[in-house]
């Protein structure tokens, strides 16, 4: 006679042989949820022990860990065969495929990996250009792992740990601000808008570290109750002037944002526009390419000097002090240009000219970007860094 044969390999995680049936029926976890896996009574049925447990999370709110990576490195660190996992599978409506929610690793060394609550994404920043997992770009990703291992393993974990967070893609969030429009009566409005917020991980990477303090300061300004003052930008276009804005605005608390687009911005000089603005005080005044409303008035070809007027008032004239009106304005020229009641203490919050990254710094950034650093052989701007390769268009944003 033949000797029966196994159906179940000697070491997929949730097999325990010598165990009786009543001792297995044990380990299973009596819940409303029929597809949790019980993660730590397999630990004990498999090394006789409680274990101890390191959570993994990052520390960045938007950003997941990409699992198919995340499985190549047990893969290739630990020869870990993922047929052997405990696993739950679900169908993923949307892209119409099957994909594994909860994954449980046994990698046979005193630590088991518990990946739960994994969900399918689409809409991911991708800063280390990982493939996606599915089509239609989607990407498998979980926000948290649990390592549950012996405890004379600890350095062991928290080692593999810190490897798991290197393998990180962002959920991409938005920003959401107020574009002033105007209809056919010649009536202004506000229409809601949403924008992707720029994934700058590190402030200091792109704009140097001279910049850290700035920032802190104008951050600080824009935050305050019933504050008022201007802020100028200016520098050569692709320097991160509008990305700046963008990691700005996700920083602002309890104000509204108001866009004023380039065709609209010479209305600052028409009263109407002023009782417009009336009606949202405390507000924060987001204007690009500004360069013609703040022009040194004693310029022969300054053709208005209204426009400049009204931005001293909001900023810091009886209007600014009963509407606690702040402004942000950018701008391509130099700050010669600018007219120098603008500049007086007092009113003006912050200045920065931002201009080419160095060499150096610019090789760092394009080496954390996933570009190398080939490249690199003089100054480059951000944009220049963010678009070298056709395929990654983050730079048209920038």
């Amino acid at each position: 006679m033949d000797e029966e044969v196994s159906l179940i390999c000697d070491k997929y995680t949730a097999y325990f042989p010598e165990l009786s049936p009543a001792a297995l029926q044990q380990l299973y976890v009596q819940s409303r949820s029929r597809d949790k896996i019980p993660a730590i009574r397999l630990f004990i049925g498999r090394y006789n022990a409680f274990p101890c447990l390191l959570s993994c999370t990052n520390v960045e709110s938007n950003a997941r860990f990409h699992i198919t990576t995340i499985l190549n490195y047990l893969k290739n660190e630990y020869q870990h065969n993922i047929i052997n996992d405990v696993t739950v599978n679900r169908y993923h409506t949307k892209s119409k495929q099957f994909y594994t929610s909860s994954r449980l690793c046994d990698l046979g060394n005193g630590i088991m990996v518990f990946i739960k609550n994994i969900f399918i994404k689409s809409d991911i920043d991708n800063p280390n250009q990982y493939s996606p997992d599915l089509l239609d770009d989607y990407f498998i990703v979980s926000r948290i792992i649990a390592i549950y291992h012996l405890r004379h393993l600890d350095t062991e974990v928290e080692n593999m740990a810190r490897e798991f967070l290197k393998r990180s893609v962002f959920e991409t969030k938005t920003l959401k601000f107020q574009m002033i429009c105007r209809n056919r009566a010649s009536e202004y409005y506000l229409t809601p808008i949403n924008i992707k917020k720029p994934l700058i991980q590190d402030l200091a990477l792109h704009y140097g570290q001279s910049f850290i303090k700035i920032h802190e300061n104008i951050l600080k300004e824009l935050n305050k109750k019933d504050g008022k003052g201007i802020v100028l930008l200016y520098g050569i276009p692709g320097s991160g002037k509008t990305n700046y804005i963008r990691y700005l605005m996700d920083e602002i608390e309890k104000k509204k944002l108001i866009y004023i687009p380039p065709d609209k911005a010479k209305d600052i000089s028409k009263p109407e526009f002023l009782n417009f603005l009336l009606k949202h005080p405390n507000s924060i005044l987001i204007i690009e390419d500004a360069e013609n409303i703040i022009r040194d008035r004693n310029e022969p070809t300054v053709n208005s000097t209204q426009a400049v007027a009204n931005l001293l008032n909001l900023s810091d004239g009886l209007l600014g002090d009963a509407m606690h009106m702040q402004i942000i304005a950018t701008f391509n020229c130099d700050l010669t240009i600018v007219d120098k009641a603008l500049l007086r203490k007092g009113r003006l919050i912050a200045h920065y000219n931002f201009q080419k990254l160095n060499v150096n710094d610019a090789r760092i950034l394009s080496e954390k970007l996933g570009f190398g650093t080939k490249n690199i052989s003089t100054s480059m701007s951000l944009a220049e860094i963010y678009n070298q390769n056709e395929m990654n268009d983050i730079g048209e944003t920038v």
